[in-house]
């Protein structure tokens, strides 16, 4: 891989490129492959990449096209890229906005030594034990324990480095009822170690495995009318972040917005913050992709739409004093109710979690879920559900229990009524 100084060389040597913003990633990683409870693969890894974001601006317009650094790269051939990418870059003008110019320029590398295959092997000693069951094991396992360091250098003097950690987790429990296996599958990921929370993580994934084993249909169970459907995990993620880019600065520009400013989202109170750092958030980071420093931005406050946020284009299209950047993490606070006494049920996974903004539509196929019938849980398969997201939030209520996952903090349930299910 080329140096930074001379990346940054070659391109200034290229008198039609305006601006320019180059963001270099240094990445060290330590990955096991499991069989079963065989380890199979220990790799360790370790790679550099590097991005260019292309510039070419006159008084009214401006163009902008990306180029990927690669380990083949000399001079030579990156300068023939900016070239390509100066030519992309005019066929692809848009209505002229500022760069981010210099405020403070983030030093964020915290020199901490880590020993990954260490911290790897720990994880590998968390997953597995929570395999202890006769009728169900892990039947494969996948960890990648990582650390980065962030470069962001651009044309208008910002200069931003920083430090980040991450573990993930891929596996596949599976139980057997003698008759056929049921297989599940399970994503981990974190900031930080907490190795009691992934134990707990897989052990409950396995008896979801189980309860998948043993799982009936609609026509085997009677669901009451105006149940109250809880959603967590993916389909949690999808619906906040749907709501969360409503009220961006693009979406307000396009005229895409359900939502504008004092709009009632919910009639039950709720916030919800964008943040740029949320301990255990994964994809938490100070700085946005064109060097803007993050500041928390609460967009909606006790259930209606209180600001907009957003990137700098659109910022500066709709002429906001203070453009917040790209705020990656939504944190949302709310009342949690008690529901674990009433009838309800709790949809574990979907086979592929569905939103279509423009319309509302939101759900899917449940490959598992769990329905309460006031005395004991009943594992349920193969139906849908789906509903209007706008019309849903409306009368929206919220669990006490918690979650953290990639990009959210907040409540573990989103809780509904007047869902359709088939």
């Amino acid at each position: 891989m080329m140096k930074k100084n001379e990346i940054i060389s070659c391109i200034k040597a290229n008198k039609k490129i305006t601006d320019y913003e180059l963001t270099i990633q240094n990445k060290n990683s330590r990955e096991l492959f499991y069989v079963l409870d065989h380890l199979e693969i220990n790799r360790a890894v370790k790679t550099t990449t590097a991005k260019i974001e292309v510039y070419v601006a006159d008084r009214k317009t401006v163009g902008s096209s990306s180029v990927t650094v690669t380990a083949a790269d000399d001079v030579k051939s990156l300068a023939s890229k900016l070239n390509k990418a100066v030519t992309k870059a005019k066929q692809a003008r848009n209505a002229y906005y500022p760069l981010p110019e210099k405020t403070v320029n983030i030093r964020d590398k915290k020199g901490v030594k880590r020993d990954l295959n260490d911290i790897a092997g720990k994880v590998a000693k968390a997953v597995f034990k929570a395999n202890v069951y006769k009728s169900g094991w892990i039947n494969s396992t996948e960890i990648f324990v990582s650390e980065f360091t962030d470069e962001f250098i651009s044309s208008k003097g910002i200069s931003h480095c920083s430090d980040s950690f991450k573990i993930e987790i891929e596996c596949i429990p599976t139980w057997s009822n003698k008759k056929e296996e049921f297989e599940l599958y399970k994503f981990y990921e974190s900031s930080k170690p907490d190795y009691r929370q992934i134990t707990e993580e897989i052990d409950e994934i396995l008896k979801l495995a189980k309860d998948r084993s043993n799982a009936r249909t609609l026509k085997e169970v009677e669901l009451p009318k105006d149940l109250k459907v809880l959603v967590k995990n993916d389909m949690l993620q999808v619906i906040v972040g749907t709501l969360s880019r409503d009220l961006t600065y693009r979406n307000v520009f396009m005229h895409q917005n359900h939502y504008s400013k004092k709009d009632e989202i919910s009639g039950n109170p709720f916030d919800l913050t964008m943040k740029p750092v949320v301990p255990g958030c994964t994809a938490s980071r100070r700085y946005d992709q064109n060097g803007i420093v993050l500041k928390s931005r609460k967009i909606v406050s006790k259930g209606k739409a209180n600001a907009y946020y957003g990137d700098q284009r659109f910022g500066s299209y709709l002429q906001e004093e203070n453009i917040s950047g790209s705020l990656p993490v939504c944190e949302v606070k709310a009342e949690g109710i008690p529901y674990k006494k009433e009838k309800h049920l709790i949809i574990e996974t979907f086979s592929s979690p569905q939103m279509e903004e423009d319309s509302g539509y939101w759900g899917g196929e449940v490959r598992l879920a769990r329905y309460f019938d006031g005395k004991k849980y009943i594992p349920l398969t193969g139906f849908s559900i789906s509903g209007n997201i706008y019309e849903n939030m409306k009368d929206v209520q919220f669990s006490k229990e918690e979650s953290t996952l990639r990009n959210y903090k907040g409540p573990k349930y989103f809780i509904f009524k007047n869902i359709k299910i088939s």
